[in-house]
């Protein structure tokens, strides 16, 4: 009973240096595989739902110490879309808003290109028509426009 129990301190130990450092959440982001990103535009602003996998230390990580844990990487991720906010955050999938990412031009909004700082495996781009625009292993999003 007593090692089960310097096993378990031992593993919470090694987590919490893990957090400390937070080497594992803020660089390099080789922990978390971006699956499926959709943006979909609402005026001058973008709703972002995404999906994403996560490697087997970083899924028993989350398990313990919660999914908020993540919000580095997210913001990371979309580190070019200036104002985001993450509105929902769970173990494989998170919901962004993304304030001004479109700019109104008299009858347009034009969206210019936006870094990401990773690869998806699929982009879809969601306009207020319900048009889409999909795009396969995307380290930067498209530029386009739509009707205001």
């Amino acid at each position: 009973m007593k090692f089960t129990a310097f096993l378990v301190i031992a593993l919470i130990i090694s987590l919490l240096s893990f957090s400390a450092s937070n080497d594992l959440i803020s660089n390099g982001d080789e922990f978390i595989h971006f699956k499926q990103v959709t943006m979909r535009f609402q005026g001058t602003d973008a709703v972002i739902s995404m999906s994403y996998g996560l490697d087997m230390f970083s899924s028993m990580y989350i398990s313990l110490m919660g999914a908020h844990n993540l919000e580095p990487a997210i913001d990371n991720f979309f580190w070019d879309f200036g104002d985001v906010e993450i509105l929902e955050l769970g173990r494989g999938n998170a919901v962004i808003f993304a304030k001004n990412v479109s700019r109104k031009n008299d009858a347009f909004y034009l969206y210019d290109s936006h870094t990401l700082n990773g690869t998806v495996d699929v982009l879809t781009m969601v306009l207020p028509d319900g048009s889409t625009q999909g795009f396969m292993n995307a380290n930067s999003t498209e530029p386009t426009f739509y009707d205001v």
